[in-house]
């Protein structure tokens, strides 16, 4: 087994200037860069992802998940029956449409004959409830192990520190796999925050904001669902809010009691488990919980105190609830209890082992949470590895945040009334300006390509000025 290392980062940015995103790269991970409000969040990743939203839509429902175009349709002529969406979440949906749109490229559905809309975008973001509601295919499996204390005390980089693993089990695609991504967002109205999606994702299944609180969620085996009053809260908006709120108890403490209070004001369908880990500081404070939503019985949580085998200074969560009900068999269990049993000391390298070692064919995203270190470690699967067996990449809070500049001011190159050139004016211009010319996603385009170049956005810079100019360009 080659020890994990902690691999010095080179990001490479792709940006469109003059909205609120960028793309960068790192090795073959890629990170979308999001900040401001709701609405330019929301219109920036429509027009830096633009058709691999509606692409992904496609494959994801259609194909990944096997729903047909009845159950769809059904699903989304009672959505706003059962569910409520905070309102600047429903405002970045809309926008994200509005930047796909922008960008030159259709929101049109041909599965189902007509245009995506912001309500597809919401469901597409609540996979987990929907699946609880209307009994179609579970699609998440999950596991987590957090170690503090005692327990990592003797490895050097964690010195008695917290580490939290994880591996999201999911029902995934070929086009899934392709199209992972990294999301760092710093809203103009919360914490910045680090989640793990895809195109189209503007909720968080797992992160970690800069008070180093980090979520992450599993589904529960107790899928029944008979409490409808108030509307239910998909989870994963839930959990967005819980980050970017982050002290949501107002008491000056960011702790697992900030999501349990945040969690209980949010109802929600089935079961949620949530892990939460913070910062640990010493033996009498509790740094990691697991949160048990459960729809039927309500919210409970529990700490490592709960487990008499584990404790205390290891808290393992499955997709089994434990407080109000006796867990189910589950033989990740008995792995991960055989591993501590036999050595007890929790290095990164042993985190991920572990990870490894309850990981399935399903396992597309592992990472390490380091709220202590503010570091985190992700590795997304491939058509040919699991998430847990590729070498992960490590990343500091610092490599990411912040996650842009001051920017650069947007300015027609010609007319603000009139900034759309025939490709013939466009030609023209170049002959009589020398110009840098980039695409919407932020790559040069060489002079030998203008010739071919399709109609769409472009964005020009004069050799003379760092001013950057957007034009439409036709053909």
């Amino acid at each position: 087994m080659k020890p994990i290392i902690l691999l010095l980062i080179l990001l490479i940015p792709f940006t469109v200037f003059g909205i609120n995103g960028s793309i960068e790269y790192n090795d073959d991970q890629e990170i979308l860069n999001l900040w401001g409000s709701n609405y330019e969040m929301g219109y920036a990743q429509g027009y830096l992802l633009n058709q691999r939203i509606t692409d992904f839509f496609i494959d994801y429902f259609f194909n990944g998940l096997g729903i047909s175009v009845a159950e769809y349709n059904f699903i989304y002529s009672v959505y706003w029956i059962y569910f409520t969406v905070p309102a600047p979440y429903i405002i970045e949906a809309n926008e994200l449409l509005n930047g796909i749109v922008d960008a030159g490229a259709s929101i049109y559905i041909d599965t189902l004959s007509r245009d995506m809309d912001s309500t597809d975008v919401l469901i597409a973001n609540s996979i987990g409830d929907l699946s609880y509601i209307f009994s179609y295919l579970n699609p998440f499996g999950c596991s987590s192990l957090s170690s503090w204390g005692n327990a990592t005390s003797g490895d050097i980089l964690l010195n008695g520190n917290i580490i939290m693993g994880r591996n999201l089990d999911f029902t995934h695609t070929e086009m899934m796999l392709e199209n992972a991504l990294i999301m760092t967002v710093d809203p103009d109205s919360g914490k910045e925050w680090v989640g793990f999606g895809y195109p189209g994702t503007i909720s968080c299944i797992s992160g970690m904001n800069e008070d180093m609180l980090a979520v992450e969620m599993n589904m529960g085996y107790r899928t029944n669902t008979i409490n409808f009053n108030p509307k239910l809260k998909p989870f994963q908006f839930t959990q967005r809010e819980i980050l970017e709120a982050s002290d949501y108890n107002d008491n000056d403490t960011v702790d697992y009691r900030d999501v349990f209070e945040k969690c209980i004001d949010s109802p929600n369908a089935g079961s949620w488990l949530c892990h939460t880990i913070t910062s640990y500081i010493d033996s009498a404070t509790v740094s990691a919980a697991v949160i048990e939503c459960v729809n039927e019985s309500g919210d409970t949580f529990r700490t490592a105190d709960n487990d008499t085998n584990l404790r205390p200074w290891n808290l393992l969560l499955l997709n089994r609830e434990e407080v109000n009900y006796t867990p189910l068999p589950d033989q990740r269990y008995s792995v991960v209890l055989d591993s501590i049993n036999t050595d007890s000391n929790i290095t990164t390298e042993r985190m991920f082992n572990i990870m490894r070692a309850i990981s399935t064919s399903n396992t597309i995203q592992t990472m390490l949470f380091l709220s202590n270190d503010s570091m985190f470690a992700i590795s997304f699967a491939d058509s040919l590895h699991t998430a847990a067996n590729k070498t992960p990449l490590w990343y500091k809070w610092s490599d990411l945040f912040p996650n842009h500049s001051t920017g650069v001011e947007e300015i027609k190159l010609v007319d603000r009334q009139n900034n759309t050139l025939l490709y013939s004016e466009f030609i023209k211009l170049l002959k009589k300006e020398k110009l840098t010319v980039y695409n919407i996603s932020g790559r040069r385009i060489n002079s030998a390509e203008i010739p071919a170049i399709s109609s769409g956005v472009y964005f020009v810079r004069r050799t003379s000025q760092s001013k950057i100019y957007k034009l439409l360009i036709l053909r």
